[in-house]
């Protein structure tokens, strides 16, 4: 008998170079969007969580002293999970073959449906060590997204979409959701910028390197002239990293992340 796990890790591994295809056929054929959004996209609130290191909080309402971090929303719901499951490999950059990121730092998985993934793809894990986890995936440069996101609950067959929270760790090669542009709009609403966070220009600072436009996943600055597209940017944060001169930023309200929290904490009772 073939295993259900085995049998979607084949079909991702197969159909995912073809993702941004796929995507484009939800703008031109109704039904075709109808059935993707019912089967992996329904429900969906998934944000963006932009690089500490790329971050300036608003110090005009906060005191210089206090410190508050984009990855203080993983942390904060990571503490107070019951189960918590660590991928042993992530599935977007298994399946395009990567070669700038490890593969090894994969998702992690909170909440009860976390009991329900199979052995074959990771393990339950400490508070301490995802923790651990999240630092490691930090420093080797990825983006966290977090999120009730139905397509993990699909293919790691962990029941319902409301009983698992993800935590992923991406790349800007890799990521699934580079395929954002192209899906249709109810679809790629599902996945915004984190709250209270805004980009911030200084196009004087500007040298037109094309720094930006490679860090870029979603194709939100065009790399010859530095052009930002608010509607495709999702505030990850890497460009600000890249740019050697300062020219772009990330601004974050000092209520951000508790307003990030309590978006993230209704989606799915991460302490049962």
């Amino acid at each position: 008998m073939i295993d259900f796990t085995d049998l979607s890790i084949a079909i991702i591994k197969r159909t995912f170079q073809r993702r941004f295809e796929l995507a484009r056929i939800t703008k031109r054929s109704d039904t075709f969007r109808k059935i993707v959004r019912r089967l992996f996209f329904e429900g969906d609130d998934i944000q963006v969580i932009p690089r500490d290191a790329s971050v300036e909080v608003n110090r005009s309402f906060q005191p210089p002293e206090s410190t508050v971090l984009p990855s203080d929303v993983l942390r904060r719901m990571i503490l107070r999970s019951k189960h918590i499951f660590r991928m042993d490999f992530c599935i977007c950059r298994v399946s395009s073959g990567c070669s700038d990121y490890p593969h090894d730092l994969g998702c992690l998985f909170l909440g009860p449906g976390a009991l329900r993934i199979s052995d074959k793809v990771g393990g339950l894990i400490s508070k301490e060590e995802a923790l651990d986890h999240i630092e490691r995936c930090r420093e080797a440069g990825l983006v966290h997204i977090i999120g009730r996101n139905r397509i993990d609950s699909v293919w790691l067959n962990s029941g319902p979409h409301d009983e698992l929270l993800s935590i992923c760790n991406c790349c800007e090669c890799c990521c699934l959701w580079r395929m954002t542009p192209f899906l249709s709009e109810d679809i790629a609403s599902s996945i915004t910028p984190m709250e209270g966070v805004t980009m911030v220009r200084g196009p004087e600072r500007c040298v037109l390197c094309g720094r930006c436009g490679e860090a870029c996943f979603t194709g939100a600055i065009s790399g010859d002239t530095a052009q930002h597209d608010t509607g495709r940017c999702l505030i990850c944060g890497r460009c600000a990293e890249r740019c050697p001169r300062g020219a772009l930023k990330i601004v974050m309200d000092p209520d951000a992340v508790d307003e990030a929290v309590r978006r993230v904490e209704v989606l799915v009772d991460v302490e049962s």
